[in-house]
């Protein structure tokens, strides 16, 4: 899974390899094998908070677009009726 924000990207391949990139730290490469057990626990963590968060945005987005659909349906069906 890649994150990104503005200032950095972390990229977590469970298995594999885990990179870091910022502008202030760098990039950071390590692979899966290099961490402890606790951290690789930890960094499986992060992957599901981050799975939560981007469920929730997909709900709220989800929503928007259909409250927006609802709208310009709403608008399409009272331009019809003034025709």
């Amino acid at each position: 899974m890649i994150i990104k924000t503005e200032n950095s990207e972390l990229e977590i391949s469970i298995g594999t390899d885990v990179y870091l990139g910022s502008r202030a730290s760098g990039q950071i490469f390590k692979k899966w094998d290099d961490f402890e057990d606790n951290q690789k626990v930890r960094l499986e963590i992060i992957l599901k908070k981050v799975e939560e968060l981007i469920f929730e945005s997909e709900k709220m987005l989800l929503e928007i677009r259909a409250t927006n659909n609802e709208s310009s349906g709403t608008s399409h069906s009272m331009s019809l009726a003034h025709n």
